[in-house]
């Protein structure tokens, strides 16, 4: 068992979207992302599901071509092989949980 601080994990960076690694699985890994206004995870896809919510700011969810709005509280979940991405509107930290 592991028990994070979510909070204590927050470490932005000016170049990119910062990636911060909280646990690895054998079946999944979760992942703390921290993204600057208008920092971006290009739209992409994987073989795996996601599951992000969002734990501070607010931004977009891509996919498809569109963006759907998201902030602190919301939950996105794309299937395996659904192109999915995310900008940031302002400071933006989400976890994510990536299976399979």
């Amino acid at each position: 068992m592991e028990i994070h601080g979510i909070d204590d994990a927050v470490a932005f960076t000016a170049a990119k979207a910062n990636k911060v690694s909280l646990a690895d699985g054998e079946h999944c890994r979760v992942t703390l992302w921290c993204l600057e206004p208008g920092q971006e995870i290009h739209p992409h896809a994987h073989a795996g599901d996601h599951v992000w919510v969002v734990h501070a700011g607010a931004g977009w969810f891509l996919s498809g071509g569109d963006e759907h709005p998201v902030a602190v509280g919301s939950m996105v979940f794309a299937p395996a092989g659904e192109v999915h991405g995310m900008r940031a509107g302002s400071r933006l930290t989400f976890v994510s949980v990536t299976a399979g």
